[in-house]
This record gives structure tokens, C-alpha cells and sequence, in this order.
């Protein structure tokens, strides 16, 4: 029994990463063969492109945990007693990342909270951190799909209008809606239930919830300046995915596409694709790739790099993860989430 105790959480670590690989493999539309043949003829700025967003991912993951450590945050300063370092919370997004690619559409949120909750980071603001992390990200992403729209007489300007007074009556309205919001997250961090999940998923991977962990509050949640300066962030951050993109859709001499539309194309693809069924928005986003790249490369090229964006994001998502990985092997410093 004791046996079983000690390599149990070693046995569900290598499961988990074995079901991780199975569906990401599965998630990619190109046989081996062909992937090898590809990366050998790639150029020096398709690779570019793929540093460029591999920043880009990193840059969303320090947002994220600025939002979490400004969710954790009380009138006194923090409520908890903890923070969340930077290369630790780096660790946790680009660890938990994988997990989207699992049927679902949910998994990475639940393994980043099973993570930051053994950090000692309290419930309800990692709640918090998860629901204004969406609500900012699609607002970046409403952005610049609302200015390609237009840009194509899709939908008229009045459209760029209107988003720019919903932002206006958030800011001016922000406090007096967001008071309920954050009575939801200090009861939902209270739930037995959802509790009761954590301390078993935690103690099977050889962990316990800590005691600060277990503080919910009332102020969790992020101020309206904190809230629109994220919303900047995420807004200056979705460029650095416009142009990795940009350079990607131009690294194969087919035909040149300009760095707005391609920032453009993009993120409107990846907000379309929240909504499908399938896991990382399979399907959806290459479909909305293919038809508003075609209509500036034509639909043979606009198809090839739609299905070469796929294997571009996830190779940009391995090497996100391998630099924070070597980050944290060698500078050794702070308490990471899989060493408490």
C-alpha cells in the first residue's frame, strides 16, 4: 500500500502527459513524413515567426499572472500572505497549456487552478484571475476583429463605434458591476464540492492545499484601472501574435498579406474558434484562416497555411515552454509550484 502511495502521483503525471500527446497529435492535420519535409525546406523567417510568438505566448502568460497576484490582492495588501512569482506563474501557464487540447475546452483552466491553488494562491482569486483573463482576451481579440471587418466592408464603421462605447460605459459603470461579480467568486471558492475535487487531485499528485489557499474574501477582482490596463496589455500583446502571423503568411513566397490584416485574421479566427466544440477551436479557426486569407492569397495558399498554422502554434507553444523550463533550471530561484 505504501508502494502504491509513493508511485501513484508519478503513475498520473505520466498519464496525463500521455493523453496531452495523444490528443495533440491528433490535433495535427499533417503526417510525419510531411512535417519533416516541411521543416527542413522552412526558411530562416518562418522559425522567426515562431520565436515571435512564443513571445507573444509569454507575454500572455506575465499578464495573467498580474492579473492573478491584483485578484489576490485586499484593501491591507495581500490577503493570502502569497504571491505569485513570475517564473513560477510562467511555469504553471505554460505546463497547464497543453491540457487545452484534451476534449473539453476546459482542462487547462483546471489544471492552472490545481497548480496556483498549491502555490497558496486563494480560490476565489484565481476564479477571478480565470473569468477577467477571458473577458479581457476577447475584448482585445473584439478589437481587431471588428477593425478587419470593417476594414472589409463586412460590417459598417458604426460597428468601431459601438465598441468604443461599451468600453466607455464599463468604465464609467465598472465599480457598480463588477460588486456582484465578486460576491460570485467568494461563493463559488467556497463550494465544498469544488474543493473537495482540488484536495483529492492535489493529494494524488503528492500535494496538499495550503492553508492559504483556503482564504476567500470579498475583494478579488481587479480595479477599473487595473482592469483597462490589462485590457491595454492584452491589446499591445495580440500585435506581437499580429506579427508573428504576418511573418509566417509571408515566409513562403506566395503572395504577401499586410501586418494589420494579418493581425486581424488571426485573432478574429482564434475568437470564432472559442466557440467550437472541438478541442484548441479545431476546424472553426482554419476555416476562418482559410476565407479571409483567400481573399488576398487565393484559396489553394490561403488552405496550406491555415493547415501549417496549426503545427506553427503548437512547435510556438513547445518552445514556450522549453525557454521557461531552462529559465527555471538555471537561475533556481523561488518557490515553484512543484517544488512546495
Amino acid at each position: 500500500m505504501a508502494m502504491l502511495r509513493r508511485w501513484m502521483p508519478t503513475a498520473i503525471k505520466v498519464a496525463l502527459v500521455g493523453l496531452i500527446v495523444y490528443f495533440i497529435a491528433a490535433n495535427v492535420p499533417l503526417k510525419l513524413a510531411d512535417i519533416e519535409t516541411f521543416l527542413v525546406e522552412a526558411n530562416v523567417q518562418f522559425y522567426t515567426s515562431m520565436v515571435v510568438f512564443a513571445f507573444f505566448l509569454m507575454l500572455q502568460a506575465a499578464i495573467w499572472v498580474m492579473i492573478v497576484n491584483a485578484s489576490n490582492e485586499g484593501v491591507g495588501g495581500l490577503r493570502s500572505g502569497a504571491r505569485l512569482g513570475l517564473l513560477a506563474g510562467l511555469r504553471i501557464f505554460s505546463d497547464s497549456q497543453f491540457a487545452k487540447y484534451i476534449p473539453g475546452g476546459f482542462w487547462n483552466f483546471a489544471g492552472r487552478v490545481m497548480l496556483t491553488t498549491r502555490a497558496g494562491i486563494a480560490l476565489d482569486a484565481q476564479l477571478a484571475a480565470i473569468v477577467y483573463e477571458n473577458i479581457l482576451l476577447v475584448s482585445a481579440a473584439l478589437c481587431y476583429a471588428v477593425v478587419l471587418l470593417v476594414s472589409l466592408d463586412i460590417a459598417p464603421a458604426v460597428y468601431i463605434i459601438a465598441v468604443l462605447a461599451v468600453f466607455a460605459a464599463a468604465y464609467v459603470f465598472y465599480d457598480r458591476t463588477t460588486a456582484w461579480i465578486r460576491w460570485l467568486f467568494v461563493r463559488a471558492s467556497r463550494w465544498k464540492t469544488l474543493r473537495r475535487v482540488l484536495g483529492r487531485l492535489t493529494a494524488a499528485l503528492g500535494q496538499e492545499i495550503g492553508a492559504e489557499a483556503a482564504v476567500a474574501g470579498s475583494e478579488a477582482g481587479l480595479t477599473r484601472n487595473r482592469f483597462f490596463g490589462s485590457l491595454a496589455c492584452f491589446i499591445g500583446s495580440h500585435m506581437f501574435m499580429g506579427i508573428a502571423f504576418w511573418m509566417l503568411t509571408n515566409s513562403f513566397g506566395r503572395g504577401h498579406v499586410g501586418l494589420f490584416y494579418a493581425a486581424g485574421t488571426f485573432a478574429t479566427s482564434w475568437l470564432v474558434g472559442l466557440f467550437s466544440p472541438l478541442p484548441g477551436g479545431l476546424g472553426v479557426r482554419e476555416g476562418l484562416l482559410v476565407y479571409f486569407l483567400s481573399l488576398r492569397l487565393g484559396a489553394e495558399t490561403a488552405l496550406y497555411i491555415s493547415v501549417i498554422a496549426r503545427l506553427w502554434n503548437m512547435m510556438a507553444e513547445v518552445m514556450f515552454w522549453a525557454a521557461v523550463r531552462a529559465a527555471a533550471y538555471l537561475t533556481r530561484r523561488g518557490r515553484t509550484y512543484d517544488e512546495a
